[in-house]
């Protein structure tokens, strides 16, 4: 887990560099800055989808507050006790196996942070563009961070050109859920958790 004591060194680090100057948080900045590293890293050498990409994830992302927004109406108001166990219990796994190789493409990729912004107290965007091999810029990226009750930073959302592939989620699991009911999404999560372990033990 990328701790706050690692945030603190990369902050003052970043903070002697001019382009911070005027940086809402410049310790989510250097979470961001730190998980990319390591995300990197573990995509160049494991691969962009892999166990280690996935385990990163799962430790950094806010996965309650994901997994909260992802069912929030008609779906949690359906889910049985049971049925809400279960959710808890595959999420953390299912969204890091879901993020692993697209958030693993970008963290491969070139990434210049250029500041952030505090939406409300605890809930920061931190800002960046992302370039090709050429130094071209190539999108704008958007990392939506939360602060935990633990003094924790962990990534809520990743936007790229203001888009936010939480929403689309959302949409889908409503859609999944009209067609299959909890069970079918619940099924349909435990299939993508199952698929990515999958794919890498093919690849050993």
């Amino acid at each position: 887990m990328i701790n706050r004591l690692t945030c603190l060194v990369i902050a003052a680090c970043l903070a002697v560099a001019p382009a911070f100057a005027q940086s809402a948080d410049s310790e989510a900045e250097a979470f961001i800055d730190a998980l990319v590293i390591e995300l990197r890293t573990n995509a160049e050498r494991d691969g962009e989808g892999s166990t280690s990409v996935r385990a990163t994830l799962e430790q950094n992302l806010a996965t309650g507050a994901i997994g909260r927004f992802l069912i929030r109406g008609e779906i949690d108001k359906a889910a049985t006790e049971a049925q809400r166990l279960r959710y808890e219990e595959l999420f953390p796994l299912y969204i890091a196996a879901a993020y692993a190789e697209e958030i693993g493409q970008l963290a491969s990729r070139e990434i210049r942070i250029s500041g952030s912004l505090e939406r409300k107290p605890g809930d920061l965007i931190v800002r960046s563009a992302l370039f090709d091999a050429k130094g071209a810029k190539r999108a704008n990226i958007d990392w939506r961070v939360r602060l935990t009750g633990d003094g924790e930073y962990k990534l809520f959302d990743v936007l790229v050109e203001r888009i936010s592939p939480l929403i689309t989620r959302r949409q889908s699991f409503s859609q999944m859920f009209a067609d299959d009911g909890l069970d079918g999404l619940l099924a349909h999560m435990q299939e993508t958790i199952d698929a990515g372990i999958t794919i890498e033990t093919d690849d050993e």
